[in-house]
């Protein structure tokens, strides 16, 4: 028997073309790098004629049952829509070292597997031959791999970068319709380079096992922190109660008065409500912030309309809507490196 035979690495058939109309082969571990929620991933590498061979790539395999082309369908369509708007919005990005791209997979079938995949036990389903999977570049060659913001809209950091802007521009460009999440990747010197975005829609319409419906959406927003970049952006309203008591246990480190809620609301209204008792009930509002009262001359009683001319703006005062709770990003070059 020929030793050719004994395949060490598992192989893929030809995927489907990238953007440049190339096929590419990929060569693959025998034994997974590391595990998610729906796939595990294996490093590799891609064969072909094209410019990117012998480039490190991830094979992608879905862990509960064999691929199906329709399931890799779905995840590229979703890089593709993300690819899509993160032109758009980079046009509104003044720093290129910020600017937003995703990755773009690739699809193929198992055409062999490695003689490791037949030594070694498997807790899980052992990979099928023919089954669907996804090719993809290998980002821990660029940098250091992130989970910036989570699928529930959680972020890693407290101050606000241009991907939760990026969020909020989804929903925004799509009318309502749907936001973009779960940002995971590196940052390099041209910028965020991500991969497997999730997509929380009105109909549900970008696969049942992430896209987690309105609930979602509005729960993404609950985490949200707008930035000098977002803050004219739409908004969605606010939870119920019933959806907050019904969170994974996912919360934010960052708390912030939100007058876009209910609760925001009656709390900066009930803070002007006593600023204005403060300077309207017995005229001693001077005193009861540390500023000794100065008993006033004849002629300085006549300039009292004045006075109360002042004391009429305080009581227009209004309460702020969410643009004032903006956070502004300053210079972009300010935020921290992973």
């Amino acid at each position: 028997m020929s030793l050719r035979l004994l395949h060490l690495q598992n192989e893929t058939n030809a995927s489907c073309p990238d953007l440049k109309g190339q096929n590419y082969r990929a060569s693959f571990n025998t034994h997974a790098a590391s595990k998610g929620q729906r796939k595990k991933i294996y490093h590799g590498h891609l064969d072909g004629k094209g410019p990117r061979k012998g480039e490190h790539a991830v094979v992608k395999v879905f862990r509960d049952a064999p691929g199906t082309e329709a399931m890799c369908d779905t995840e590229i369509e979703k890089h593709k829509l993300a690819r899509r708007l993160a032109r758009k919005f980079n046009k509104l990005v003044p720093d290129d070292h910020y600017k937003i791209d995703f990755t773009l997979p690739l699809k193929s079938t198992v055409e062999r597997l490695g003689v490791g995949c037949y030594l070694s036990r498997h807790k899980s389903r052992q990979m099928d031959k023919k089954e669907w999977v996804l090719i993809e570049e290998n980002l821990l060659k660029k940098g250091d791999y992130v989970s910036f913001i989570r699928k529930t809209g959680l972020r890693n950091q407290k101050d606000p970068t241009t991907l939760d802007a990026f969020l909020h521009f989804t929903y925004h460009e799509s009318d309502g319709k749907y936001v973009l999440c779960g940002f995971q990747g590196v940052l390099t010197d041209e910028g965020y380079l991500l991969t497997t975005p999730c997509i929380h829609s009105t109909d549900v319409s970008f696969g049942v096992s992430t896209d987690k419906g309105p609930k979602y959406i509005r729960k993404v927003f609950k985490q949200h922190k707008c930035n000098n970049l977002c803050y004219s952006f739409k908004l969605p309203e606010p939870c119920s109660d019933e959806e907050d008591s019904s969170d994974t246990g996912e919360e934010s480190d960052i708390k912030s008065v939100d007058s876009s809620s209910i609760d925001g609301k009656k709390y900066e209204q009930d803070l002007i409500g006593n600023m204005e008792n403060m300077v309207l009930e017995n005229g001693d509002f001077l005193i009861k912030v540390g500023i000794e009262k100065i008993e006033e001359t004849p002629e300085e009683k006549e300039k009292t309309p004045v006075r109360r001319e002042s004391v009429k703006r305080k009581e227009s005062i209004k309460p702020r809507d969410h643009r004032s709770n903006v956070v502004a990003l300053g210079s972009l070059k300010k935020q921290p490196s992973f």
